[in-house]
């Protein structure tokens, strides 16, 4: 019988480090990086022949496990209400979603350049603080900085936008017709909040620059404008058969 051992969960750990300080620091990387090639040398070690086994006693015949035959079991038919995942005959194509989440998208979009309006900081302000997730040189940039014209930082703005809020809409073009009652309610205000907290604890990791200058209030409104924009796209976009239900 093979011996235990717990290489594999070194080796597993050592991985984790390894991709976490790519997103935090790089002496987390070192860690992992030494700990690999360690976990996968161990775990060869134990493996070689003679060494990563045991010898285990055989069972006596009257120990062993008796092989058994199962009994036909009748089948009750079923009354009344019964538990059952209830699969719809037609569905809203996921097409609908990726749509809501154009639409969306330029929701949020409206929200946010009226944003830099309101606030005097100019319209090119939220486009290069999305952009800084790409662009290291902005994290030290100032809000004077901020607010001027970058083409490529206007360039990594939209791609980032438009990925997002097509992907976003996707997941409601496949979530929401699930949800029960109201789905516009989970999609417009549910949603929106459970992924503004989800994004408010990762915005450091993910965005330390927009994590600094964001403001809240304007974040939060521009989510649930997309939320109620994407899921009316959805909910009034024609149902198709469940066998034509993808991209159309």
């Amino acid at each position: 019988m093979p011996l235990a051992t717990a290489w594999p969960m070194v080796l597993a750990l050592g991985i984790t480090l390894l991709a976490a300080g790519c997103l935090t620091n790089w002496a987390m990387s070192i860690a992992g990086a030494v700990l690999v090639p360690l976990a996968l040398g161990g775990w060869i070690r134990e493996l070689l022949p003679g060494r990563g086994e045991f010898e285990h006693a055989r069972v006596p015949a009257h120990e062993r496990p008796r092989a058994v035959v199962p009994a036909a079991v009748a089948i009750a038919p079923a009354a009344g209400f019964v538990h059952r995942m209830r699969l719809p005959e037609k569905v809203h194509p996921y097409s609908a979603g990726v749509r809501g989440g154009i639409v969306g998208g330029i929701g949020m979009a409206v929200v946010a350049l009226a944003y830099g309006v309101v606030s005097g900081r100019g319209i090119w302000y939220t486009v290069n603080l999305l952009a800084a997730m790409l662009m290291p040189r902005f994290a030290t940039a100032t809000d004077a900085e901020l607010a001027q014209f970058d083409a490529l930082a206007l360039v990594f703005g939209l791609v980032i936008h438009a990925l997002v809020s097509a992907g976003a809409g996707l997941c409601y073009g496949v979530l929401l017709p699930t949800l029960p009652r109201w789905p516009v309610l989970w999609g417009g205000i549910v949603a929106p909040l459970l992924w503004t907290g989800a994004v408010y604890g990762f915005m450091g990791v993910l965005n330390p620059v927009m994590n600094r200058r964001v403001d809240w209030q304007w974040f939060i409104a521009s989510q649930f404008v997309y939320g109620i924009l994407a899921g009316l796209v959805v909910m009034r976009s024609e149902k198709v058969s469940v066998r034509g239900a993808g991209i159309s």
